[in-house]
Formats: structure tokens, C-alpha cells, sequence
């Protein structure tokens, strides 16, 4: 019979997007205790349950999270976070099969770092941090974002990522699961890093688990372009640098400097500006204000469903 995966046998590495998370992911399933697959999501299909404020759907989300809540009120024997954990630890088991732990290096578990906590208190959670503003230029240079409208698909990432990161990193200084890394001190010497993770982990560490060339555990669909890239990481990233930022780019940037604030970026690694002078700009209030045509038709729904439009309430009733 085949040995069942627990929550201690769960790693989870969560950062913002572009922070290096598949260059660690590379590092830490690079030996044979440990499997992981190209960035899962896998929980974050399961935000309704998990998360249900993160969740939108053309029914009334909130009114069916709350019946939903009433029936688990009303019958208390159905242990439903059990059921749930053990739903979701069957779900990761396929790659548990020969060895001792899984990796999940999903970035945007940020939305939901609270609640993975709580559901797997015995997992480990390595938070990956890096200047917010170097995030936002290897965004902006890795997927090509040219316009606004571009960069908008990643606001959350942008806006609220580094200070729900921050804020779970202050509240579980103490938490021995949880492991706060920089990354640009793991590529300042990533053999010391590295030892330190493993250690933490529990996995035996020696140098050869640095030399990554041979380990193809991680690539799939989604993660790092470069380092997913038949072409080659160094020739991939050698292109990356060779493109340029614009004007629009620049005005971006020093917005969201400004938006980050000083005070901030030192809290959350003792970071500098990255060579950009913070200031307001119009380009980042676009950002800021930006509505999709999506958007604004909710808008509109809402404002009618609710009695503020009355002349077009009844011509579109």
C-alpha cells in the first residue's frame, strides 16, 4: 500500500510573480526526496471554499457562501475542513508516489496565504520576497506590457501582493513552517541559501543539487518563460535585458515607487528605489483608476439594480 501524502509533506513557495520562484523551485526539487510539477493553482480553484470573498460568478456569490455556511452550521458532524484538507492533500498524492515531499510553487498563493496557513499548519510556506520595483520591470520587459491596459491584468499582484506578503512575514516571525528569503540574497550566494532551506526542510543537502541543467521536474505550461524556454535561460534573459523601458514605462515605475513609499520598501527588505526617482505621475493614477469595459458594465449593472440610474432603470428592467 502506498504511503499517504500529510500536510508535513507539503511545500509551498509563494512570492509575487517574477520574484525568482522557479529558480528556487528548480533548486529545491532538484534531489530525490523531493517532486513538483509546473505552478499548480490548484487551490486557488477551490477559492470559493477556501476564500469565497476572492470568488465571482454570475449567481449571488455571497448570498450561496452564506447558505452553504448555514448547512455546515446545522450539521456540525460533517467536518467539512477535514474533509476539505483531505480532499485537496488526494489531489497532490499523484506526485507524492516515491518520494518524501511535494513542492506547490504557485506566486499567487499570496491571495490566499491566511487561509493556506490555517488549512495546512504543519506544511511548510517559504515566502519568496524581491524589490517590488524590479517585479514590476521584469513584468513589464518579460510579457511585453505596453499599454496601461497591459499592466492592469497584474494590479493585484502589483498593489496588494508585497504588503499581504509583509504582513503575514511580521505575523509568523516566530512560526517555525514559515521562511521569509529575499531573492536577491539567494542569488548572492545561493549555495549558502539553499543550504540553510534544505536544512530547514528536512532534506539532505549537498552541492550538487545547485547544478540544475538535468532537472526537468518544474517546466511545464506556466512558471518562467526563460527557464521554461528551449532556447535556453542565459539566452532567453540576454534578450530580456537587451529591450528597453519607455517613457510610459518610466512615469509607471516612478508612480509606483511613490506608491511603495520609502518607509515601506526598507520594512520589506531593507530595499532602495531601484535607481527611480519616486514622484506622482499621471501614467500611474491611470493605472491606479483603471476601469475595463468589464468593469464598468458591472458598474452600470450595479448602479441600475440598485435605483441610481431611475430613468434607465425601467428601459432596461
Amino acid at each position: 500500500m502506498s504511503q499517504r501524502l500529510k500536510e508535513e509533506n507539503l511545500i509551498f513557495i509563494i512570492s509575487q510573480p517574477r520574484s525568482g520562484s522557479t529558480y528556487l523551485q528548480n533548486l529545491l526539487s532538484n534531489n530525490s526526496e523531493t517532486n513538483t510539477s509546473s505552478e499548480f493553482w490548484m487551490l486557488l480553484k477551490f477559492a470559493n471554499q477556501i476564500k469565497p470573498d476572492l470568488f465571482d460568478a454570475k449567481f449571488d456569490n455571497k448570498l450561496a457562501t452564506i447558505a452553504f455556511r448555514d448547512y455546515l452550521d446545522k450539521n456540525k458532524s460533517l467536518f467539512f475542513n477535514k474533509i476539505q484538507k483531505d480532499f485537496l492533500l488526494n489531489l497532490y498524492q499523484p506526485l507524492f508516489q516515491g518520494f518524501d515531499f511535494v513542492v506547490d510553487k504557485t506566486p499567487r498563493y499570496w491571495e490566499i496565504l491566511e487561509e493556506i496557513s490555517v488549512l495546512f499548519p504543519k506544511s511548510k510556506i517559504i515566502i519568496l520576497k524581491r524589490n517590488p520595483i524590479n517585479v514590476a520591470k521584469s513584468m513589464i520587459l518579460t510579457w511585453n506590457l505596453n499599454s496601461i491596459k497591459d499592466i492592469n491584468y497584474f494590479k493585484r499582484d502589483l498593489l496588494y501582493a508585497p504588503k499581504e506578503i509583509q504582513s503575514f512575514c511580521n505575523k509568523n516571525s516566530a512560526n517555525p513552517n514559515v521562511y521569509c528569503l529575499k531573492y536577491e540574497d539567494l542569488i548572492q550566494n545561493t549555495p549558502k541559501q539553499i543550504e540553510m532551506l534544505y536544512n530547514m526542510l528536512g532534506i539532505e543537502y549537498n552541492n550538487s543539487v545547485l547544478e540544475t541543467s538535468n532537472n526537468f521536474k518544474f517546466k511545464g505550461r506556466f512558471g518562467d518563460p526563460y527557464q521554461n524556454s528551449e532556447t535556453g535561460y542565459s539566452k532567453s534573459k540576454a534578450q530580456s535585458r537587451n529591450k528597453s523601458l519607455s517613457y510610459m514605462h518610466h512615469q509607471f515605475l516612478k508612480g509606483y515607487a511613490n506608491y511603495l513609499g520609502k518607509n515601506f520598501l526598507l520594512e520589506y527588505g531593507a530595499y532602495d528605489t531601484a535607481g527611480i526617482k519616486p514622484s506622482k505621475s499621471v501614467t500611474f493614477s491611470r493605472f491606479l483608476h483603471f476601469r475595463t469595459g468589464y468593469d464598468l458594465f458591472r458598474e452600470f449593472k450595479f448602479l441600475l439594480k440598485e435605483g441610481f440610474l431611475q430613468g434607465l432603470n425601467k428601459v432596461f428592467k
